[in-house]
């Protein structure tokens, strides 16, 4: 109504999920690269640099075949940093059709902070752990659910259970205690 805004980021691609970390003033996104270069970003609200992601000068995919002469000679360097943009935290080549993600705390799900993600073309869900600084992803592990490209995901605190929406066969999927 007051036509006030912020500008929080810019150079995304295809954002699909969003996730806003209130206690640390992060918002964190997934978004489709190109042909490969999906990516795991994470804004950090509370610093005042230029939140320039790349998009369309950097990533970490490349064009579709046809599409190359579209974006010029200087499109999808693999460096975002050189180029003066933010590097991604985390990119997958090839393409795993990233979709959304949750932030979870330790709990019967994670020894510690992660990020789980889900996809659309690998069909699964992949777990990441994130550092007490929030600067580092590592891998924990992938969870392959066939013929099921997952769309939406979510945890249910008071059940202590993870909901995924599958869209290709119409289901809603549950998850229950990995850890004790």
């Amino acid at each position: 109504n007051s036509k006030d805004y912020e500008l929080m980021s810019y150079g995304h691609r295809n954002p699909q999920g969003l996730y806003y970390h209130s206690d640390k003033n992060i918002i964190m996104n997934t978004e489709h690269g190109p042909k490969g270069g999906d990516e795991i970003n994470f804004n950090f609200l509370s610093t005042k640099d230029d939140k320039n992601f790349g998009w369309p000068k950097a990533s970490y995919g490349k064009a579709y075949p046809g599409e190359e002469k579209l974006f010029g000679p200087d499109t999808f360097k693999k460096s975002h940093k050189k180029l003066g943009f933010i590097e991604p935290h985390k990119y997958y080549d090839p393409s795993i059709g990233i979709s959304e993600l949750i932030f979870m705390k330790k709990n019967s799900f994670c020894e510690n902070n992660c990020l789980w993600t889900s996809s659309l073309r690998a069909n699964s869900l992949y777990i990441l752990n994130i550092d007490e600084e929030f600067k580092e992803l590592t891998s924990n592990g992938r969870i392959f659910l066939e013929g099921n490209r997952i769309r939406d995901i979510d945890y249910d605190k008071d059940l202590e259970m993870i909901i995924l929406l599958s869209e290709n066969t119409p289901a809603i999927i549950t998850i229950k205690k990995i850890f004790k």
